[in-house]
């Protein structure tokens, strides 16, 4: 599959996360509670809308991005990300979505969430900036004269 289209998906994909986590947020919207009251599970409002909608915002700027480097750039990216995606996931999973007590010695889901954004986000850049360097660094070859 093409770099651009695996880099529109997950922009799609990160919009329509926030999207859902605003629903999650204001279910009235779309019927699921009656106007103004919610009625949902408050695992499902702090554990999943207040991260999808308030944390993942600056990843569709990323994802955006990608869409315009060059393969090997996309290629390089992806080698990293993947598995750093993977841990950062699970660590977001594996945090409590609220505490209830007088002393809070990890942060809360959406806390966690909103940190390892910035995380994914500052390798990103990092990993873009240092591959579009390296290809910089390489010499261009010129094609053999005939003579």
């Amino acid at each position: 599959m093409n770099h651009k289209v695996v880099a529109v998906i997950l922009f799609a994909l990160s919009l329509l996360a926030i999207l859902f986590g605003y629903f999650l947020l204001s279910p009235w919207l779309i019927g699921l509670c009656p106007i103004d009251s919610y009625c949902l599970d408050d695992s499902l409002n702090f554990g999943i809308g207040y991260p999808l909608y308030l944390s993942i915002r600056i990843l569709p700027l990323i994802f955006f991005t990608l869409i315009f480097v060059r393969k090997e750039v996309f290629s390089t990216w992806w080698k990293i990300i993947t598995p750093l995606s993977i841990l950062l996931l699970f660590i977001i999973i594996s945090t409590p979505y609220e505490y209830h007590g007088w002393i809070q010695l990890w942060p809360d889901r959406t806390a966690m969430t909103h940190l390892m954004v910035y995380v994914f986000v500052i390798v990103s850049i990092i990993v873009i900036l240092w591959k579009y360097w390296r290809l910089s660094r390489i010499p261009k070859t010129k094609p053999a004269q005939r003579g």
